[in-house]
């Protein structure tokens, strides 16, 4: 398929799955880009300017190689036995952890594909629950927590049977492309709402603080899309620069969620100032994107 750049899709016309296919090794490369899009590097600095001259082709690619990637983290063979030993312990091998953080990031990157290259900004429901069970149980056992593992587990395997991976899989077909415009000013929103809450208010919640990350995650995860698919010092520099705000705030909320699964903090009630290392990099982050 073949868009000229002022040409749109309608957004009620759905792109079929299998007119796009991307080889190993792009998929590879992107799923090496999940493993690094929170990699800190203090010494990152973004470019002078930020643009958009993008096409609507370039923006399906990056749905649709995301996608690509998802459906083979749900016909991995091994993870429905990892639910299953996680439905009676939150105790699994190192290797499973591996294997079930990869399926997470998989999820977790459609999820921010979907925001980003979909009309309608947001995953689609089951998508978007799966990847949040996803989280609170690798947060579960990660923190040795079986309160918190085996009922999700238990709900997760309910799940992920044929008929369930059949429901995710007719949610993330039904792919409505959006243009450059409405790709630019859900970017920008995105933005706007960073700059609110960071300009606003001079303490935030730990939940306030995990809103915030999501949109740095979510920006991390298409530029870092760009990046593997058109390579280019401006987008792998972008990337960078948003990885280490996203990697440094990853890190931050680590600890917050140590302190909400120990209660030594509200999670949704304390509040605190975000670290100076945070706060100086979203502060320059908006600077950029709102002066281009």
């Amino acid at each position: 398929m073949i868009f000229k750049k002022n040409v749109s899709i309608h957004a009620k016309q759905i792109v079929d799955f299998e007119r796009f296919h991307f080889s190993e090794e792009q998929c590879q490369q992107l799923y090496d880009m999940i493993c690094v899009d929170d990699k800190v590097d203090l010494q990152s600095t973004l470019p002078s300017h930020i643009n958009f001259d993008y096409t609507q082709k370039q923006l399906i690619e990056g749905f649709m190689i995301s996608r690509q990637l998802w459906l083979e983290g749900i016909l991995d063979k091994r993870f429905p036995e990892i639910v299953k030993q996680l439905c009676s312990s939150y105790h699994i091998s190192e290797e499973d952890k591996v294997i079930y953080k990869m399926v997470r990031a998989k999820f977790k990157h459609l999820c921010y594909a979907c925001r980003g290259f979909d009309e309608r900004h947001k995953p689609p429901f089951l998508l978007g629950r799966t990847t949040a069970l996803l989280g609170i149980i690798q947060d579960g056992f990660k923190h040795k927590k079986a309160n918190i593992v085996i009922p999700n587990a238990l709900l997760l395997n309910a799940l992920w049977n044929k008929k369930g991976q059949s429901l995710l899989k007719k949610e993330v077909y039904r792919f409505f492309p959006c243009d450059v415009e409405s790709f630019t000013s859900a970017v920008n929103k995105r933005v706007t709402f960073i700059q609110n809450e960071t300009q606003q208010n001079s303490t935030v919640s730990a939940h306030q603080f995990h809103t915030l990350r999501k949109q740095m995650s979510m920006l991390s995860a298409v530029y870092g899309t760009f990046d593997v698919l058109f390579p280019s010092s401006y987008h792998h520099q972008t990337f960078q620069y948003l990885a280490t705000i996203n990697g440094l705030m990853g890190d931050y909320h680590d600890i917050l969620i140590e302190r909400k699964i120990n209660k030594t903090q509200n999670y949704f009630f304390d509040h605190f100032i975000i670290p100076e290392e945070i706060s100086s990099r979203l502060a320059n982050f908006i600077k950029h994107f709102t002066t281009k």
